[in-house]
């Protein structure tokens, strides 16, 4: 099934009767993901150190923000050490405390386009400095499936919404990439556009629109930067298996990289300068900027073969991958990645 790799080990999560596992998610303690099983989409945590302990049933508890709709995404998000789960619903968005006992902001969308599939794609934190909302300074840079981006700002149990930008024609928005440490932020939508965005004292300037094929849209992408932090990069992953890196510093395209057979799927950054792929083609690769060279390196490579991969987590804190992949009742765990 997987690269011959003594450092992986694999966890049943027994979701029966049916299980299509998504979208990994990492907090200081848990693992969350979606179980979107056809009659009971959930969100399931497990508790880190029962899966070191191999335990089963008694390892795995339900969020309780359970809908009768499909759910798209979830994401773990730490803001000034508090930590909020984020769910996107096939009609919504909601924000749930840690515990998932308590809803504390939610978007509701109850008439759906014909033409749109599903309501909201994305979420990444991101730090928003505005004079206007200096009383709310976590926020929450959300996008839905008919081209709105929505900044989403507050405090324990006060939050607030507010859009930032629509598409010129509803284009759905696929995919945000951002960085607490900076101003500008990536976007992808599904006319095979990348665009930029610069944060200005809460506004949202569109700086850069790089325009693309319809074809090969992008579906996943990232914020990275070099070791020292002097350059950042838009990491971007597309439906052919390609890979587009560009500069957040002069806002062209830097790097194009071709090394996966199907399209890319989750991505995340690891130490600020190293980016995580996975892709339907069951290959997970580190790629890590390379001062001396001025280029991309691969890093690592992991195979798991017949597997799409469709969520990854990283936990900086040992130093462990946790993988999950399409309709597989298991967690995958790499180690001294």
């Amino acid at each position: 099934m997987y690269s011959d790799n003594k450092n992986i080990s694999i966890y049943n999560i027994e979701c029966s009767p049916s299980y299509i596992i998504n979208n990994l998610s990492i907090s200081k303690d848990s693992l969350y993901f979606i179980h979107n099983s056809q009659s009971f989409p959930r969100v399931i945590v497990i508790k880190k150190d029962s899966l070191k302990k191999e335990e089963k049933n008694n390892s795995i508890s339900v969020l309780n923000s359970s809908e009768k709709n499909e759910m798209l995404f979830i994401k773990s998000i730490t803001l000034k050490d508090a930590e909020y789960i984020a769910v996107g619903l096939y009609n919504g968005f909601k924000l749930w405390n840690k515990e998932g006992n308590r809803l504390l902001f939610q978007i509701s969308n109850p008439t759906i386009n014909k033409n749109k599939i599903y309501a909201f794609t994305c979420c990444s934190e991101f730090l928003l400095n505005s004079e206007k909302i200096n009383d709310y300074p976590d926020s929450i840079i959300s996008a839905d499936n008919y081209g709105q981006l929505y900044v989403i700002y507050g405090s324990k149990s006060n939050w607030k919404s507010s859009k930032l930008f629509t598409t010129k024609n509803a284009e759905s928005i696929l995919s945000i990439g951002a960085n607490i440490e900076i101003n500008i932020f990536g976007i992808t939508i599904d006319n095979g556009d990348v665009l930029l965005f610069k944060n200005e004292k809460g506004n949202c300037k569109l700086i850069k629109n790089f325009e693309g094929d319809k074809q090969i849209i992008s579906v996943n992408s990232v914020v990275f930067s070099k070791k020292d932090k002097s350059e950042y990069f838009l990491g971007c992953g597309f439906i052919n298996g390609e890979i587009r890196i560009y500069s957040l510093k002069d806002y062209n395209l830097k790097f194009s990289i071709n090394s996966n057979l199907r399209s890319v799927g989750p991505m995340l950054v690891k130490g600020n300068n190293e980016i995580i792929i996975g892709s339907d083609d069951g290959q997970i690769n580190i790629w890590e900027y390379d001062d001396n060279k001025d280029k991309i390196i691969l890093k690592n490579n992991i195979l798991f073969e017949d597997k799409m991969i469709v969520g990854l987590a990283y936990d900086k804190n040992n130093n462990n991958l946790y993988v999950s992949c399409y309709d597989f009742p298991e967690i995958i765990c790499v180690s001294d990645i």
